[in-house]
């Protein structure tokens, strides 16, 4: 129980810290979507640094802020299974909605974030790099899939808890 007190103050140190750039992030989607007069302002955005301000520019940029908040709701589904955790309800409906939930949300940032890089560095950079390595549309990918399939693990084991219980 000691690692899940540590994991719960990390998540929610993280949780705490992102909080207040939440609504800043929106008051700033709509000033992308809404204002032309940040052409020439550079903005670095998971590695990619977007300069000119045309349509598809703008929405590369909606995609990613989308993607970090998407994040954010994903980290607070994981405060709630580590808060059911504590509580030692492992096998709760909530606890495995919540882990497949999270699972898919990180599937769709994942894509939300890596294609609309992908595309930026083909039509604007003109170049198509292949990097090894880690990077955080695979991580994000590889996290999602494995919440999900830790989501169907739950599962089986919330069938195979209710049939010992059964048993005498």
């Amino acid at each position: 129980m000691k690692k899940l007190n540590i994991l719960k103050a990390i998540v929610d140190f993280l949780w705490i810290v992102s909080l207040p750039l939440i609504p800043v992030l929106f008051i700033f989607i709509g000033f992308v979507i809404f204002d032309n007069s940040l052409d020439g302002f550079p903005i670095k955005m998971n590695g990619i640094e977007i300069k000119s301000f045309d349509g598809l520019s703008k929405a590369i940029l909606i995609a990613m802020m989308l993607s970090y908040l998407i994040l954010m709701y994903c980290v607070f589904l994981f405060k709630k299974v580590l808060r059911n955790f504590s509580k030692v309800n492992l096998f709760d409906d909530t606890v495995i909605f919540n882990l497949n939930k999270i699972g898919v949300w990180l599937i769709i940032a994942a894509f939300l974030q890596g294609v609309p890089s992908f595309f930026y560095k083909i039509i604007y950079r003109q170049k198509i790099e292949l990097e090894i390595g880690f990077n955080s549309f695979l991580v994000m990918l590889c996290f999602g899939l494995f919440f999900v399939v830790l989501s169907e693990v739950f599962k089986v084991a919330r069938f195979a808890k209710q049939e010992n219980d059964l048993t005498i």
